[in-house]
């Protein structure tokens, strides 16, 4: 296979240096006319292709943001992965995914190692069980530009873009109160800074609205994950009277909640009414269809990385608070009343 040419070989064509060569590539207008128009055309008889690592450091840039998600088997953080993805295809920027298990040690890990290799800027969704910004903090005295997904460090000066996830809960919960459920319950994570407590705070003031007693009996905190949540919606039969519905941190949860409650013999919605967050792609197959809020999850992730774009070209304000955040849509199906 022949070798791609390179830099060396149109300068020593032309008998030119290898610096004016790189500057009538790049165009920075400080080259003849006549000189760029011979470097044009050689390298397009030599199909010259730029190095993109070469022509980043001669930017001091590497054209590659880090992207640190918690996992990519959800349907919800792929999504957000393939918004990023696309605004930086189209801009000639490369993405570096880590994930972190809602760990915080490994998320320190992440952020270490996407450093190390240079990156132009992070995205990161934060682990939930995070306690110490530290690692966050110290991007933003370095002037990274850095974007948070999801959820909200507070103290953090930082640009986050999120749902309305308080609003989204209260709206489901009022919803379930107004088909006649009294014993609504909740499965959600309850870490920080999970998503899952603000839709706990927005199911709480909904009854507090209507006059419903919190029953903290009807709260279970799970990791999410299908066989906990299946232990987690167990636990909610055990109780008499039972829910008249149950509200799942994510369509997945409500999959397994679902599964849990036919296998006891009891039917959807006639005795118990299901609802999920995320609107995952199997949600509208189940039987029956699960009724579900929709997150944009993916417009989420294209304005992550145009947010990020921005502060690079100094379009706006590097690192200050701005919160961004997008409305979900109630999407109602057959799982409940």
């Amino acid at each position: 296979m022949k070798n791609q040419a390179s830099l060396k070989d149109i300068a020593k064509a032309l008998n030119i240096s290898i610096s004016t060569v790189s500057r009538a590539l790049r165009d920075t207008g400080e080259i003849h006319p006549d000189t760029r128009k011979q470097v044009l055309e050689l390298a397009g008889k030599l199909n010259y292709k730029p190095n993109p690592l070469a022509m980043g450091l001669l930017k001091n840039r590497t054209q590659t943001i880090g992207v640190i998600i918690p996992e990519i088997e959800n349907n919800y953080f792929s999504s957000i992965l393939r918004g990023i993805d696309k605004v930086a295809g189209e801009n000639d920027f490369r993405i570096i995914t880590c994930y972190t298990g809602e760990s915080q040690q490994t998320e320190v890990r992440a952020v270490n190692d996407l450093m190390f290799s240079r990156v132009d800027g992070i995205i990161a969704c934060p682990a939930n069980d995070l306690t110490d910004y530290q690692h966050f903090q110290e991007l933003i005295d370095a002037k990274i530009p850095l974007v948070h997904l999801d959820r909200d460090c507070i103290d953090l000066q930082v640009t986050k873009i999120m749902t309305n996830n308080y609003t989204a809960a209260f709206i489901v919960t009022e919803y379930l109160i107004k088909t006649g459920c009294r014993r609504i319950a909740l499965i959600t994570n309850l870490e920080p800074l999970s998503v899952g407590r603000q839709r706990y705070e927005g199911y709480q003031e909904a009854l507090a609205r209507y006059g419903i007693d919190f029953n903290r009996e009807l709260i279970v905190h799970s990791n999410l994950g299908i066989s906990t949540s299946m232990e987690g919606a167990k636990h909610l039969l055990e109780f008499s009277p039972l829910p008249d519905a149950i509200i799942c941190n994510n369509d997945t949860v409500a999959m397994a909640t679902m599964k849990v409650l036919k296998d006891n013999g009891l039917q959807i919605p006639q005795d118990v009414s299901v609802v999920g967050f995320s609107d995952d792609p199997f949600s509208s197959f189940l039987e029956p269809s699960l009724t579900t809020v929709s997150q944009p999850s993916y417009l989420m992730g294209l304005k992550a990385m145009e947010t990020i774009l921005a502060m690079l070209h100094n379009e706006i304000p590097l690192n200050v608070e701005n919160r961004i955040v997008m409305d979900s849509a109630f999407i109602i199906r057959n799982s409940i009343r």
